[in-house]
């Protein structure tokens, strides 16, 4: 039985300074809604350390819908807007381009950075938001066309799965996971399609894959709701397929654990990648209560006092220290929020209750001020940044599921 922290209650006291802290969040998140000069609509930008739009984000409009459901959607369109002529959706697009990192550049194309398939969750809020049929078309080829990039740029070993080149390909930065062995931070020249000269290139990826997979199941979808019959067959044979790649290719059955595979094996760390499998259903339930019941409810893995920590806790890798902007540890909102998007899916809602109890307790506990990340063992606040995006949705979230909001 998992360990509880606080029996899933507050006292009347907490409850009121949840529901102050739930009126700050919910104004603060309304004020990362801003206008960029490369869209005509305002959207959500990722927070203040952020200054900017990354696809890694888009699940965070799911929940922004409910707020400001223009600004959700425009949040998704830009990234059409913006599709490369090859099929590349962009990484993102900073809110000011004059010097510093961005380096004057208006929309990043360095590296791919998608977790939660664009054409699912574009799917999703266009039939929330009542979007038309040729809305959906537009989905359909912009989703289309960037499957075939990955497919064409990203399959260079031609085992049928999505590659990893760099460190920000995943969004787990700062994470040995992605750094070990020489991997750079972004792809040589800034450019998605370039490989590191490195001999353990390509590295095939668990969660890039994952990524596909999800997003072929909303293509069929989509297919379906156009009445593309053949297309939707089509899109539901290639996810199948690419299931059993990915269940051949980087599964480990001695660890019962998914593994990233480079030239010379498995690349053994336990990191949340394995969540993104969750996320994109690649498991069916069976698999999904073993593997999660091994590590997901072992305090001694991901099941922290602050769960889910970005890198098991037992895993050697675990950067200890726990510097800010660390997927080799740390407790991250994004983490955190797209769990809301699968616990329930897989039948663990009251694990979701307790998980929604402790990052209310950690955010009141530190009067943290919205920041990207914690402490997965104390709940103290990581970093300096405040009012991140995530953080926001998930602390309203979070009181809302448990009855303390309306």
């Amino acid at each position: 039985m998992m360990p509880t922290i606080s029996n899933d209650r507050f006292s009347a006291k907490e409850k009121q300074l949840i529901r102050e802290k739930a009126a700050v969040a919910k104004t603060a998140l309304l004020q990362n809604i801003r206008k960029f000069k490369q869209h005509p609509v305002p959207v959500l930008i990722a927070g203040e350390v952020y200054g900017g739009i990354w696809l890694e984000h888009n699940q965070d409009n799911l929940f922004l819908a409910d707020y400001h459901p223009e600004a959700a959607w425009a949040s998704q369109q830009i990234f059409m807007d913006h599709q490369r002529e090859d099929g590349l959706l962009p990484f993102m697009f900073p809110l000011q381009t004059k010097g510093g990192f961005f380096d004057n550049t208006p929309v990043g194309y360095w590296h791919v950075q998608s977790i939660y398939p664009f054409a699912r969750c574009a799917l999703d809020l266009a039939i929330r938001l009542g979007k038309g049929e040729d809305v959906l078309a537009q989905v359909y080829s912009a989703a289309s066309r960037y499957d075939e990039w990955l497919v064409k740029f990203r399959n260079r070993k031609g085992a049928g799965l999505v590659e990893m080149y760099c460190e920000w390909d995943t969004g787990h930065d700062a994470s040995p996971r992605v750094t070990d062995g020489g991997i750079p931070n972004g792809c040589p020249g800034r450019e998605a399609k370039n490989m590191p000269a490195l001999p353990l290139m390509p590295v095939l990826s668990v969660d890039l894959s994952a990524m596909l997979y999800g997003g072929r199941l909303a293509l069929a979808e989509l297919a379906g709701r156009l009445g593309k019959s053949n297309d939707e067959a089509r899109w539901k044979e290639q996810a199948a397929e690419l299931r059993d790649r990915i269940q051949t290719n980087l599964y480990d059955a001695d660890d019962d654990f998914y593994y990233d595979r480079d030239s010379s094996g498995f690349r053994k760390y336990r990191s949340e990648h394995i969540t993104r499998l969750f996320l994109n259903r690649v498991l069916d339930q069976k698999d999904f209560d073993r593997i999660y019941t091994r590590y997901f409810t072992n305090e001694n893995e991901f099941w922290t006092p602050y769960p889910l920590p970005s890198m098991s806790i037992s895993d050697p890798s675990f950067v200890s220290s726990c510097p800010k902007n660390c997927w080799g540890a740390n407790t991250q909102a994004l983490t955190v929020l797209r769990a809301t998007l699968w616990m329930e899916s897989y039948g663990r809602h009251e694990e979701l209750r307790e998980l929604m109890t402790r990052w209310l307790r950690a955010f009141i506990q530190y009067d943290n001020q919205f920041t990207q990340e914690i402490h997965p063992l104390t709940g103290a606040p990581i970093g300096t940044g405040t009012n991140y995006s995530p953080s926001l949705i998930m602390f309203i979230r979070s009181a809302q599921t448990l009855g303390i909001l309306p």
